[in-house]
């Protein structure tokens, strides 16, 4: 009986051991990890961390203070300058051997997943991203695999759009800033112009085709979302009105299309006598440090004001662009490489990004703190926002054949010579004929 009992145990035993090991099999599932709330004690963790040049110190900040609030483990941090600008590719030219966590721009987010250079964020992670953090930042971070979206990246910014710096000299009434026709008359009338950079520049010109949002691109991709397909409607009744309403404000003596930084910059600058040639500029925030030093406690920012198209004053939109975390796919601490990224992403860093850089927060709670609020051009941003359209998953033929749309109505200004509705339509097919190759 005791031979027989000692058998049974040992029967028992190897059932548990072998029901243990079961239990510990992965899925090869990337999400299952960074939905653990119980991650393992007392372990130590080398992680590289890459980012911009400015944000070197505030990085190494932020990933001290994690590893502050995470004393059981030990942490070693390699921290990697890289431009967000060619992050993608830097990041895929040896993807396997990469950064751990990395900051990208939205608009590499296709890219990046398609060289597996992103591991999907899921579980508890995922929840607090989505309910944290703006819908646009969220749209900007989520892929639609096979008829899913998935979220593959942590919003961290958003300010990279385009909005209206104006004298406020020159516009004393802020209802003169609501369409672009008042704004217009406002500065012919002064003598003095508006700037708005629509030639050589499709992400500008796709202002006016954004204000109607029956006028869209769609990309078709493969299983490795590899762009296959394009189907675009620019060409439809809605874009001819677009291309007319183009064609009226263009001719207008008071709207400089053919322009770039340094000619609005150069237009801020008052002249001997004092007086500047610029009531206002259609720009972002890079330049408003400068062009607070040029007009001072006259320097007013807006959101873009409204256009007539088709008969209608309809909301200028654009593209908004996003800063985003990724976590490499291939990172060999992968579930500790989402909870730094979850924590270089939360309330108090964006909050340290926006004090420190001026950068605009895609975090709720942060974007309704009194000193965003009161942050002029980071309010004018969050305000254009609610209209602009996530950065990502355009067309790779998009940006040349938009930038040079409408370079024969600059052309015709020029020249005094008119541009027919059927050039016009002309246009506007072979702009779709392009961007569909």
């Amino acid at each position: 009986m005791k031979s027989y009992t000692k058998i049974l145990a040992l029967v028992l035993s190897l059932i548990m051991v072998c029901g243990a090991f079961a239990a510990c099999g992965g899925s090869g599932d990337d999400t299952s990890s960074t939905g653990d709330a119980s991650a393992a004690q007392g372990q130590s963790y080398t992680l590289t961390v890459w980012g911009a040049q400015e944000d070197q110190e505030m990085l190494k900040e932020m990933c001290n203070a994690y590893a502050q609030a995470n004393p059981q483990n030990t942490y070693k941090f390699l921290f990697g300058v890289q431009s967000e600008s060619d992050a993608a590719d830097k990041v895929l030219n040896d993807v396997q051997a990469g950064p751990d966590v990395f900051s990208f721009p939205s608009d590499q987010i296709n890219k990046l997943y398609a060289g597996g250079a992103l591991a999907r964020i899921g579980g508890e992670i995922e929840t607090n991203i989505k309910e944290v953090n703006t819908a646009g930042s969220i749209d900007a971070a989520t892929l639609t695999i096979n008829g899913e979206d998935q979220l593959y990246a942590y919003p961290n910014t958003g300010d990279n759009c385009y909005f209206v710096y104006y004298d406020k000299s020159v516009f004393t009434n802020a209802d003169d800033l609501k369409s672009l026709d008042t704004m217009l008359d406002v500065a012919e009338a002064a003598g003095k112009n508006v700037h708005f950079k629509l030639n050589d520049d499709g992400w500008y010109l796709s202002s006016f085709f954004f204000a109607n949002p029956d006028l869209k691109y769609e990309v078709t991709y493969n299983e490795a979302m590899v762009e296959t397909a394009v189907s675009i409607n620019y060409n439809d009744p809605a874009g001819l009105d677009v291309m007319k309403s183009l064609r009226a404000y263009i001719a207008r003596d008071g709207l400089v299309a053919q322009t770039d930084d340094s000619k609005i910059i150069a237009a801020f600058t008052p002249d001997a006598s004092g007086k500047r040639e610029a009531a206002a500029a259609i720009s972002g925030t890079w330049n408003a440090a400068t062009v607070k030093e040029l007009l001072g406690d006259d320097m007013g920012v807006c959101k873009l004001p409204t256009a007539k198209i088709g008969g209608s004053d309809v909301q200028l939109s654009g593209y908004m662009g996003y800063k985003l975390i990724g976590v490499n796919g291939y990172s060999k601490n992968k579930g500790e490489a989402h909870k730094l990224a979850q924590w270089l992403t939360n309330e108090e860093n964006q909050l340290k990004r926006f004090e420190v850089r001026g950068f605009g927060p895609t975090n709720k709670k942060v974007a309704e703190m009194e000193a965003v609020k009161n942050d002029a051009v980071i309010s004018a941003v969050l305000e254009q926002g609610q209209y602009n359209r996530a950065q990502k998953g355009v067309p790779g033929n998009y940006w040349t054949p938009m930038g040079s749309l409408i370079t024969p109505l600059i052309t015709a200004k020029a020249d005094g010579t008119e541009v027919s509705d059927d050039m016009l339509q002309e246009y506007l097919d072979a702009l779709c004929d392009q961007i569909k190759k």
